[in-house]
C-alpha cells in the first residue's frame, strides 16, 4: 500500500545460461542443408499475470494516489523523459532531446513527431502545455501542484489573475519550452509529467475548471505501450498491447493485473494464477519462492512502511506526545520478528530514525549517528508525557486539562502488517502508557479519503495511520510535498499535515542549489528537525523481492526500476 516511488541490485535465479549448439559434421561429398535458427518474434506475445492487492480505478495522471492506479498509469502514459536504471541520469522517451540555458532556467525540448496517442490523434508540444496548464489551473485540486509551482508566470495564473501562461510554451508542433522563475536542481524533474492527449482530456476544460479533466479517470488514454481493456473493481485490470505505440521493446502483448489476497498470493504464485508478485517483503514467501526453483531479483527498497501522526489536531498535534509514543513504540522488536529469513537467519529490513530513503545521497553514517535514537524505552516516555502534563486518571489513562489522551487509529482489515502492529500498540500504548486506544477498520480507499482526497473535513477524526510509500528518486528533494506546509489539505501529499516555517524554508531554499553536495548541509538540517518533531515513524526500511515465474525472461528491477519500466525489455518464453 502506498500513497502514491539507488542504485544497487542482486539478481538471483535469473534467466537460464544458454549454449551454442556445435556446427553438425559434414560427411564428403554430401552437403548438411543449412539451418535457419528461429527468430525471436517480432510481434508483442504473452501474457504478464501481476498479483497487485489494491487499486481504485484512478488512472489520471494528474489526479491518482494508490501506487497500484500509478501502474496503470505508467504503463499507458509517457513523459518527455525518464529516468534510467540505475536512477541517475534521465533518457529521452517522447522527447528526441533537450537544451538547458547556463542559468537552469529555461529548458527546451524536441520531439518525436512519430508518437500518436492509443487513439491515434499525434501527440505534440500543444499536449504538454495542455497538462502542466491544467496543474497550475486556480481550480485544480490533485497531488501535483508541485511541478508547476517553480514556472515563471505560476503565481499570476494559479491566481487567477491571468489566463497567459508562461511557463510552458509550445514554440512550434514539436518543440516546447519549460520557463522558470529561478534556476533549480529539481527543475527538469519537474518537465516528466505524464502527457496528456487535449483532444480527450481538455473537451470541458476551461481556465478555472479542471472538473471535466478530472472526471476522466477511468478510461485513459495515453501514448505508452499498454492501453487499459477492462477494469473490475477489486478483481482485476487488464491491459492490452497499444498498436499505435512507436517507441522501443515492450514485446509483452498483455499484462493482467490480478487482484490478490495477501494471505494468499504466493499460493497463487504458486499455482500459476499470477507471474509476479512485485516488491514482496515477506521472508517466508521469500523462502517458497525460492524453494520452489523461482526467478528472485533483490534490492534496497527505495520506500518503506511508515505511520503519520495527524501534527494538526489532537493529542498527536503535541511534539512531546509523538515523541512518546515512538519511544513506546518498538520498531525493532517488530522487524526483527517480521522480516527474519527463516533460511539465512539474516533480518531483511531495518529501522530508522527519519523518514528519507535508503538512498537518498543526503544520508550518511556521520548523520544517521547524530540522530536522536526512538529505540525501545519505555519509562522515557512516561516521562516525557508526565513532563507534558498528561498524567493518568483513576483508570490508568492520562489526560491534560480534563481531556484524555485518547488516538483514533486507522486501520485496514485484514493486513497481515497491521495485524501485527495493533497488539503491539495496545499492550505498549494502551495498557503500559495509558493512552487510549480506538482503532476503526477503514478500506484502503476510504482511508485516501480521510487522509487525502477529503482530509481537510477529516482532520479531527484520526490520530494515526498506517501505510507505505515508495520514493522514486535519490535526491531527498523528492519527500518536499510530504514536509513543506504548502502541501497540506485535500488532495495534497502532506497528510500529517505537518507545519514547520524553518523546515519550508530549507526545502525552498536547498531545491535552488545546483550542486548536490552544497545543498546537503541544508538537507541535513531537514533530517535533525524532523528526527525531533516525529511527523512520521518509520517502522520499517526493508529489502524488496520481486518474485517471479521462470518463464518471464529479462526483467531486471533495482531501488528506482520497477518492474513496470522492467516490462521495456521483459519477455514471455512459453
Amino acid at each position: 500500500m502506498a500513497l502514491t516511488l539507488a542504485m544497487s541490485v542482486v539478481f538471483t535465479a535469473c534467466s537460464p545460461k544458454t549454449e551454442t549448439p556445435e556446427t553438425p559434421g559434414e560427411t564428403p561429398g554430401t552437403e548438411t542443408p543449412a539451418e535457419t535458427p528461429s527468430e525471436p518474434s517480432a510481434e508483442p506475445s504473452g501474457t504478464l499475470k501481476v498479483g497487485i492487492t489494491e487499486a481504485s480505478g484512478n488512472f489520471n495522471p494528474l489526479y491518482y494516489s494508490s501506487s497500484y492506479d500509478g501502474y496503470v498509469v505508467d504503463l499507458v502514459f509517457q513523459g518527455l523523459a525518464t529516468l534510467n536504471f540505475e536512477g541517475d541520469e534521465y533518457e529521452p522517451v517522447v522527447a528526441k532531446d533537450w537544451v538547458i540555458s547556463e542559468d537552469g532556467k529555461t529548458i527546451t525540448f524536441n520531439l518525436r513527431e512519430d508518437v500518436v496517442f492509443s487513439d491515434g490523434t499525434p501527440l505534440t508540444a500543444n499536449d504538454v502545455v495542455f497538462t502542466y496548464k491544467v496543474m497550475a489551473d486556480p481550480s485544480y485540486s490533485g497531488r501535483y501542484g508541485t511541478m508547476v509551482k517553480d514556472l515563471a508566470g505560476y503565481e499570476a495564473y494559479s491566481a487567477g489573475e491571468t489566463e497567459e501562461f508562461e511557463g510552458v510554451v509550445a514554440e512550434d508542433d514539436y518543440t516546447v519550452t519549460f520557463n522558470f522563475a529561478e534556476g533549480k536542481r529539481t527543475n527538469f524533474a519537474n518537465t516528466t509529467m505524464s502527457i496528456m492527449p487535449e483532444a480527450y482530456y481538455g473537451t470541458d476544460f476551461a481556465y478555472k475548471n479542471t472538473a471535466g479533466v478530472e472526471a476522466l479517470s477511468a478510461e485513459p488514454v495515453g501514448s505508452g505501450p499498454y492501453k487499459l481493456d477492462t477494469y473490475s473493481e477489486a478483481q482485476f485490470i487488464f491491459l492490452t498491447r497499444n498498436e499505435n505505440y512507436v517507441g522501443e521493446g515492450y514485446m509483452i502483448k498483455e499484462i493482467l493485473l490480478q487482484f490478490v489476497d495477501q494471505s494468499t498470493d504466493i499460493v497463487q504464485l504458486m499455482n500459476g494464477e499470477v507471474d509476479l508478485l512485485a516488491g514482496v517483503i515477506e521472508p517466508s514467501k521469500i523462502k517458497e519462492a525460492r524453494d520452489g526453483g523461482y526467478s528472485i531479483n533483490e534490492y534496497p527498497r527505495s520506500g518503506y512502511g511508515y505511520i503519520n501522526f495527524n501534527t494538526e489536531a489532537g493529542p498527536t498535534s503535541e511534539v512531546a506526545v509523538r515523541q512518546a509514543l515512538t519511544y513506546a513504540f518498538d520498531t525493532e522488536a517488530f522487524v526483527n520478528s517480521y522480516y527474519k529469513d527463516p533460511d539465512t537467519g539474516l533480518v531483511l529490513a531495518t529501522t530508522q530514525n527519519h523518514p528519507f530513503s535508503q538512498v537518498s545521497w543526503v544520508m550518511s553514517d556521520e548523520l544517521v549517528d547524530s540522530l536522536i535514537d526512538y529505540s525501545y524505552d519505555i519509562e522515557k516516555a512516561k516521562s516525557i508525557l508526565d513532563e507534558a502534563g498528561w498524567v493518568p486518571g483513576a483508570d490508568g489513562i492520562r489526560a491534560k486539562g480534563g481531556k484524555l489522551l485518547e488516538l483514533n487509529i486507522a486501520a485496514m482489515p485484514e493486513h497481515d502488517i497491521l495485524a501485527t502492529l495493533i497488539p503491539m500498540w495496545e499492550k505498549s500504548w494502551g495498557e503500559e502508557l495509558g493512552v487510549k486506544l480506538n482503532v476503526s477498520y477503514l478500506e484502503f480507499n476510504t482511508i485516501l479519503d480521510y487522509v487525502i482526497y477529503d482530509s481537510d473535513a477529516n482532520v479531527d477524526k484520526w490520530s494515526v495511520f498506517f501505510l507505505a510509500t515508495s520514493i522514486t528518486s535519490a535526491d531527498p528533494d523528492s519527500i518536499y510535498t510530504e514536509f513543506h506546509s504548502n502541501d497540506v489539505g485535500a488532495g495534497k501529499d502532506n497528510t500529517a499535515r505537518y507545519k514547520n516555517p524553518e523546515v519550508d524554508r530549507l526545502l525552498d531554499e536547498a531545491r535552488a542549489i545546483m550542486d548536490p553536495e552544497e545543498a546537503k548541509p541544508l538537507y541535513a538540517e531537514v533530517v535533525k528537525i524532523l528526527n525531533e518533531e516525529m511527523p512520521k515513524v518509520v517502522v520499517y526500511a526493508n529489502t524488496y523481492f520481486d518474485l517471479y515465474n521462470s518463464k518471464v525472461k529479462d526483467l531486471k528491477t533495482s531501488s528506482l526500476y520497477g518492474w513496470v519500466k522492467a516490462v521495456k525489455d521483459a519477455k514471455i518464453e512459453e
